[in-house]
């Protein structure tokens, strides 16, 4: 510790107090990863959500297949008769594609394509990515 002699007057110098050079970097390099960060959890959220959504629509295809079926009339659901099941924000701005190619109930798998991300579901199988 300094004796209080060394505090009783102020400085001699006038020179403003200024961060140097070093300080400036550092914050710069500190907010890009922050920034880099926040972007990859944001990115992270949509496409688990996105996942979700076609996981969500495949149990509504699945399930109206079987409504069809046992109604007598089987078809392939579309888009326009999974609306009910999903709802309108699922629905919204998206692109469904339900794919039975044996015309057997199960859907084979389904196509669900929302903001340029193309997601394929099929039980067990999850695959994501951009759209081409």
């Amino acid at each position: 510790m300094f004796p209080i002699k060394n505090y009783q007057f102020a400085p001699s110098s006038n020179e403003p107090f200024r961060f140097s050079r070093g300080f400036s970097l550092a914050v710069v390099v500190i907010l890009l990863f922050a920034t880099l960060i926040i972007g990859g959890l944001i990115l992270n959220i949509q496409n688990t959500t996105y996942a979700a959504n076609a996981r969500l629509v495949y149990l509504a295809a699945q399930a109206k297949a079987i409504e069809f079926e046992a109604s007598g009339h089987y078809h392939v659901p579309v888009q326009s008769d999974l609306i009910d099941l999903i709802g309108a924000e699922v629905n919204r701005d998206a692109v469904i594609t339900v794919v039975d190619e044996n015309q057997d109930t199960a859907i084979d798998y389904i196509v669900y394509t929302r903001g340029g991300l193309v997601t394929r579901y099929s039980p067990g199988e999850l695959v994501a990515g951009e759209e081409r």
